[in-house]
């Protein structure tokens, strides 16, 4: 196995586990959002994992950039609901 190949791996499995943990604060997003804005949430996790799977197939690093955007996204959300749609725990 080559180093670039085992290097790429370990890229693979470092952004895995980051996606799974945000998708846990997008799950735990019911404790303060409504029912339509954990959907919504929901749908764009699930479509940044997509975009993750397709960086995966074709070898590109950028897949490590995935769980920042939706970590971002979700703090981002979280911050606009809690300031100005008045979502409270």
């Amino acid at each position: 196995m080559r180093a670039t190949r085992a290097w790429f791996v370990v890229a693979v499995v470092i952004a895995a586990v980051a996606q799974l943990v945000v998708g846990f604060y997008y799950l735990a997003s019911g404790l303060m959002a409504p029912l339509w804005a954990i959907v919504l949430l929901g749908v764009w996790w699930v479509l940044l994992t997509l975009v993750g799977v397709w960086l995966v197939r074709r070898r590109s690093y950028l897949v490590l950039l995935v769980p920042v955007v939706a970590a971002a996204t979700w703090f981002g959300v979280m911050t606009f609901g809690g300031q100005v749609l008045g979502w409270t725990p």
